[in-house]
Order: C-alpha cells, then sequence, then structure tokens
C-alpha cells in the first residue's frame, strides 16, 4: 500500500487493516515490546520472516514506530489507538497544508 493509500484512508478504515497477522504482532510489540524485531519474535514465539514483514506494515500505516537503534537494528514499539488516531491525525493535517501543533514534553 502507498504512502498516499494511507493517507486518504479515514481511521476507522485504517484501524480495520489491524487484523490476522498484523493484530498478532501489534499484541506482542504492546506485550514485549519496544524490542527488535528479532527479539519480538523469540519473545513472541513467531518466526522472523512473519514479524519483521508486519512490523514495517505497522511502522507504515502508524501503529509503531522505530525508536532507536541496538546491535544494528531498529527497536520498535507499538502505539496504543489514541497515539495512532492523534498522529494520523497530524499526519492528515500535514497533508491538507495546515499547520500541526507541536506538544511540549
Amino acid at each position: 500500500m502507498h504512502a498516499t493509500a494511507i493517507r486518504d484512508l479515514n481511521f476507522e478504515q485504517l484501524k480495520d487493516r489491524l487484523s490476522g497477522l498484523r493484530q498478532a504482532v501489534h499484541s506482542a510489540l504492546q506485550l514485549h515490546g519496544p524490542c527488535t524485531t528479532r527479539a519480538l519474535a523469540h519473545k513472541a514465539g513467531l518466526d522472523i520472516l512473519t514479524v519483521r514483514p508486519r512490523v514495517t506494515e505497522l511502522v507504515e500505516l502508524g501503529f509503531a514506530e522505530c525508536t532507536g537503534r541496538e546491535a544494528g537494528e531498529g527497536v520498535y514499539r507499538a502505539l496504543n489507538y489514541n497515539e495512532a488516531a492523534r498522529a494520523f491525525g497530524e499526519r492528515q493535517a500535514i497533508a491538507r497544508g495546515e499547520g500541526v501543533q507541536q506538544s511540549f514534553l
């Protein structure tokens, strides 16, 4: 799925794309993360060739993010639905050419 196709979906349609293996990997990442895809596969008892593409899809859909690197691999964490919805709204606003209020941490 291309970035423009993802941009054109609404959040409920996007959330509906979390099913099957994507949902299983998202749940495992919420439970065991933040971690590398290799560590996630080991902890969740899943094949690395199942985990890596699903984590990539989750990042593209906005339900996971890379938080750093460890031993040359990305460290990923799952975003909960509220975080994903907020990030989705910000991406939509940027796509429309609107400004986005940055939060202060």
